[in-house]
């Protein structure tokens, strides 16, 4: 997703929340009576766990009301979005969608559980995030360009771990594969980011294209060496590892976002009501920095805006599954 697009969906989308706090009629005001349930795809200890915690953190505080988690980990995130899209439009269930779940595993599937857009409400992106390489610190590699040597020049297959067939975390290997020509790498599948760390740590696959937060106390404490972020510029937090683009891959910038969504067909009123919170819950810099110190782009945007993100994201992920001829069925 470009990053300049969603800078100013921020902007635009910090101000449609002042505008729109004003604008809420009468008959949205006694939302939310008990607690709000918003899901997670994935397990804990992973990338969405850690953003979707803070979401409801945030808007429980805005919203003066429970926000709780429940985490619906399989099938990249299907389970559980095929389960808010078929839930009651009250504003009372709510899905952390993310890219694997919302742009890259509805174009693999010939039937999937539910229609990406007509099966969802936009309520706000809330950010997006590069991809770091990590491997492994015994792996004889440094840089990007050292890894792609190893991997062309190994016996054997090396592999790499994913948060599942089809998830970012695979699209991004498959697409670097197709980009450097490092057939070497084998998928090893796992149902979750924690999963794969562990394994990583524990030597069992050698790298992982997985998304910052969820690496990042890793490469911080020394339990993962990272190699480049497939961000355009350095992450903010993590200042010192590079690009890929400083590496020489400039046409390689996958990046993955974390969104709010709602069953079809909700209420205007309540959509706008949980936009507005969602920006309240994020609109100091404090609050943001729960993000940034993570590795997460603060997005913020508008239900229209972050729905023509979805279209033009799952435009693009329909393009790069049927290059790489992957299915999920």
């Amino acid at each position: 997703m470009n990053p300049s697009i969603t800078r100013r969906g921020a902007m635009l989308g910090g101000l449609s929340c002042l505008l729109g706090a004003a604008a809420l009629p009468l008959h949205a005001a006694a939302y939310p009576e008990r607690p709000v349930r918003l899901v997670i795809g994935f397990p804990p200890a992973g990338g969405a766990d850690f953003v979707g915690r803070l979401v409801a953190q945030r808007m429980s505080q805005a919203l003066g009301a429970s926000v709780v988690v429940e985490n619906k980990a399989g099938a990249n995130g299907m389970i559980a979005a095929a389960d808010v899209a078929r839930s009651a439009a009250d504003g009372y269930t709510l899905l952390l969608g993310v890219t694997a779940s919302q742009s890259i595993s509805p174009v693999l599937v010939a039937k999937p559980p539910y229609d990406p857009l007509r099966d969802f409400t936009p309520i706000s992106m809330v950010g997006f995030t590069p991809l770091v390489l990590v491997v492994n610190p015994k792996l004889p590699v440094r840089s990007v360009s050292e890894f792609i040597t190893y991997v062309k020049a190994s016996k054997e297959p090396v592999p790499y771990g994913s948060a599942g067939i089809g998830n970012i975390t695979h699209m991004a290997a498959e697409l670097f594969v197709q980009t450097t020509g490092a057939t070497q790498l084998r998928h090893i599948p796992y149902k979750g980011s924690g999963q794969v760390i562990t394994d990583l740590i524990g030597g069992q696959v050698q790298a992982y294209f997985d998304t910052l937060p969820s690496s990042l106390p890793f490469i911080q404490n020394g339990q993962l060496r990272a190699l480049a972020v497939t961000g355009q510029a350095r992450s903010a937090a993590a200042p010192d590892i590079p690009t890929m683009q400083e590496a020489g891959l400039t046409e390689y910038s996958p990046t993955t976002w974390f969104g709010v969504l709602a069953p079809p067909r909700l209420d205007s009123a309540i959509a706008q009501q949980l936009n507005v919170a969602l920006g309240q819950g994020f609109s100091d810099s404090e609050s943001r920095k729960g993000l940034t110190v993570r590795g997460v782009e603060p997005v913020l945007n508008s239900p229209s805006e972050f729905r023509a993100d979805l279209e033009a994201d799952l435009s693009r992920w329909r393009g790069v599954t049927r290059k790489a001829g992957i299915t999920l069925d």
